[in-house]
């Protein structure tokens, strides 16, 4: 017997020889994008978060080198 894991009860299920030796399918999609929309709303909140915090870094690093007015 074969067992595969299954994405909607999160446990192991009987599966044909096959399905349980090659779990993805061929179809051209990256790993990270497998499984539709919850996977693209993820991937794309990541991307927007990682890009909003690399400008947040450079903003506070330039207005940390300039240098303060003495009055």
């Amino acid at each position: 017997m074969y067992y595969r894991f299954s994405g909607v009860t999160q446990r192991l299920v009987g599966a044909a020889a096959s399905a349980a030796y090659s779990p993805q399918k061929a179809d051209g999609l990256p790993v990270h994008l497998k499984r539709g929309v919850p996977d693209r709303l993820l991937y794309r909140t990541t991307m927007a978060l990682t890009i909003g915090g690399t400008i947040y870094c450079l903003v506070a690093l330039y207005m940390a080198s300039q240098p303060r007015n003495q009055k």
